[in-house]
């Protein structure tokens, strides 16, 4: 990995090989440290209006836009496109606000949409989660001044990561051809970064009008895991989804069920989805008995194996499907440590045993307090959060 500045200070890191180049640009500004609520939204549908060939994702507090193509220069063009200061007038801005305002009111009714927004902000402790009405409001009321306040503000080289993965040419070459699409971006001042240690947990509900479905989603704290625990963690996660299916299925619970990493910021969750018609009470317990099962229970030989061979197929899956060199080595940048090479993570797979499942299972689930979000009728009773903990022998 190469890593150099740019005469205006900027950042740039050269990530490895991918088969064609691949520029990622990483703006520290996203809509949780945004100085205005909105801001940061509204600025990028301005942008993603005019500058095309560019994917954007948004990451709570950073804003990385990428941009791929087989030659150098016209990769490194396109993504230079986002800073171009004449972006941003009053017809683009309210062209803007015209596509948030139907973009919002289209998906008020997507209630996973929702319940996804309420769990960022019940794990994170922000205070930013709002109406849909009362959002759309305060996006209406910025001008085109107040926009570009903001990009004059944030993107900047000082605010600005510029990471960039493709074929090996000579490192003065890349030099060159950075500086050339880079180097008249505005020095600007760093602005205030936001804290990684940002996760509380807590227990928030929401109940919708007509939604006959329980919607349960639990989630922990990972964020403090190392590289070395990535391995046995792809296989604890593999054999505690199959675990709960089971649990569903053995009490004749039709259920859908999801567990993932959640990646945010670097911030990350390990979160578990429940969706049936059951009661949310019901679904807990039998999640919560699954849980103190694989934290005080020793599994199988046979158990164990299976978790491993499911880890390493969905390693390989992912590796074969993605060539992200420069986005990922941005979320390395961004996060705690760095990220799992999926080839050696893959052979470090093959090494897990159930003593590490164990131990792992107790750190994560046991190690802070849960986040969970329930949306179903407001009728039904649930538990507290002093429940839930009790329930899981959370140490807190």
């Amino acid at each position: 990995m190469d890593k150099f500045q740019l005469s205006n200070g900027m950042t740039v890191v050269f990530a490895g090989y991918s088969a064609e180049y691949s520029v990622c640009v990483a703006v520290h500004v996203g809509h949780i440290n945004e100085p205005k609520k909105g801001i940061a939204a509204l600025f990028e549908k301005v942008l993603l209006l005019q500058v095309k060939g560019i994917i954007p994702v948004f990451a709570g507090t950073a804003t990385i836009y990428t941009a791929g193509n087989e030659d150098l220069d016209e990769a490194l063009e396109t993504a230079s496109q986002i800073f171009n200061p004449n972006l941003v007038s009053d017809e683009m801005v309210q062209r803007a606000k015209l596509a948030i305002l139907k973009q919002t009111q289209e998906a008020t009714a997507l209630v996973m949409r929702r319940m996804k927004l309420l769990y960022k902000h019940t794990a994170f402790g922000s205070d930013g989660f709002m109406m849909p009405n009362d959002y759309l409001a305060i996006v209406d009321s910025y001008s085109a001044q107040d926009v570009r306040e903001f990009m004059q503000t944030y993107y900047t080289a000082a605010n600005i990561d510029l990471v960039i993965s493709g074929p090996r040419i000579p490192l003065a070459d890349l030099k060159d051809a950075a500086n050339m699409y880079f180097r008249r971006i505005p020095v600007g001042l760093e602005q205030p970064r936001m804290a990684k240690n940002i996760y509380t947990g807590g227990l928030s509900r929401m109940a919708f009008a007509g939604n006959t479905m329980t919607r349960l989603m639990f989630g922990w704290d990972v964020g403090h895991l190392t590289l070395e625990d990535s391995a046995t963690m792809n296989v604890m996660m593999s054999m505690f989804w199959k675990q709960v299916e089971h649990a569903f299925a053995q009490v004749g619970v039709d259920a859908q069920v999801e567990f993932k990493i959640a990646g945010y910021y670097g911030a990350r969750t390990v979160r578990l989805l429940v969706v049936t018609e059951f009661d949310p009470s019901i679904l807990a317990d039998i999640v919560l008995e699954e849980i103190n099962r694989i934290c005080d229970e020793k599994v199988s030989e046979e158990v164990i194996a299976q978790a491993r061979n499911a880890a390493i197929d969905e390693k390989l899956d992912k590796h074969e499907r993605s060539d992200d060199t420069a986005l990922e080595k941005v979320w390395q940048m961004l996060g705690r440590g760095n990220m799992c090479d999926p080839r050696s993570c893959i052979e470090e797979i093959k090494d897990v045993d159930e003593d590490a499942v164990q131990v792992l299972a107790q750190r994560v689930f046991r190690g802070s307090k849960p986040t969970v979000v329930l949306i179903a009728d407001v009728d039904r009773p649930f538990y507290s959060m002093d429940e839930i903990c009790g329930k899981l022998k959370t140490q807190i």
